[in-house]
């Protein structure tokens, strides 16, 4: 079974993490290279921009390294950081690329200097450097990644997003979308993390071509400046515009909130409401019909919500099956 996962930040790593704990092993994800917040920011701002983001890419790596000995002093090496704030993984990522003149062969010699195996591989969606530029409902425009999470409190809802420049995407990352017989995108930032990587030239009318089974792990809350009502027709239509196709999903997973206590549910979203999100509503009248499962829960130590990679594995085994 070829599997593709789409996405990047904190999502990305649950879904393949959640993969794995389902037996699948053939494991392809298709990372986006257009950071622009924190340590990456720095760098890439300190090389006028003309630098990939590997934030991302480092971070969907680890989620794909089977377990073993090493891999939790690896985790912890590579998300160091000095007093300065500066990472780990991304100088050491930085310098793996510089040295083989090529971010497709990173995670190829990751393996072998490591002496470690993967159960997959990642793709960076585009290899050439690109910022993430957005414009707002009130007309602003903005250009850098950062500006999504710095304003993602803000009524002033996203209204358009870009790539400025507007780079390929890279044959890689095509050539993924393509062979897989599943994809998988979510969860994550949908402008961010999701939707960009699809903003490269060819990606988009790659995953149109595709007969892959696909499959979309909705986010479990709104962000403020992402969507309007927080409805799941809503959350949809902005697929639709960006992948330029009418039923851009097989499978919509949704989360069962009968599944979690009604009372630390109840505090929990009384703290979104605070950030002015709330949960994506269920419509089931949609086709196709979402598949509302367990595969939330509730992370006690800052009261938010996530996706759980046990709980998600149990579900991504039985909708993608055993099909060769």
């Amino acid at each position: 079974m070829r599997i593709c996962t789409v996405g990047g930040g904190s999502g990305m790593p649950v879904t393949n993490r959640a993969l794995l704990r389902a037996g699948f092993q053939n494991i392809v994800s298709v990372v986006t290279t257009f950071d622009s917040g924190g340590d990456t920011g720095r760098m890439r701002t300190d090389e006028r921009g003309q630098l990939l983001a590997f934030s991302d890419y480092w971070r969907a790596l680890i989620s794909l390294w089977r377990d073993g000995k090493r891999k939790k002093l690896w985790q912890e090496m590579l998300r160091y950081r000095d007093g300065r704030g500066r990472n780990f993984g991304n100088s050491f990522f930085r310098f793996l690329v510089e040295k083989l003149g090529d971010i497709n062969q990173a995670d190829k010699f990751f393996q072998e200097l490591m002496g470690v195996k993967l159960a997959g591989r990642v793709v960076p969606v585009a290899t050439e450097p690109a910022d993430l530029a957005f414009r707002t409902l009130s007309g602003q425009e903005y250009r850098g990644e950062h500006y999504l999470d710095l304003q993602r409190m803000s009524t002033d809802r996203v209204k358009k997003i870009w790539l400025e420049p507007r780079v390929r995407a890279n044959p890689e990352a095509i050539q993924a979308i393509k062979e897989s017989q599943v994809i998988i995108i979510g969860p994550g930032s949908l402008y961010g993390s999701l939707l960009a990587n699809f903003l490269p030239r060819g990606m988009a009318a790659a995953y149109r071509q595709s007969r892959a089974k696909k499959i979309l792990i909705a986010n479990l809350m709104t962000v403020a400046n992402e969507s309007r009502w927080g409805t799941q027709r809503d959350y949809l239509a902005i697929f639709r515009r960006y992948l330029r196709v009418n039923r851009p999903f097989d499978v919509v997973i949704m989360p069962d909130w009968q599944a979690l206590p009604k009372k630390q549910l109840a505090k929990v979203w009384r703290l979104y409401r605070y950030e002015h999100s709330q949960p994506i509503k269920v419509d089931r009248k949609l086709q196709p019909k979402p598949l509302v499962a367990d595969v939330a829960i509730i992370e006690k130590q800052n009261m938010r919500l996530r996706h759980s990679p046990v709980k998600l594995g149990r579900v991504l085994k039985k909708v993608i099956g055993t099909r060769n």
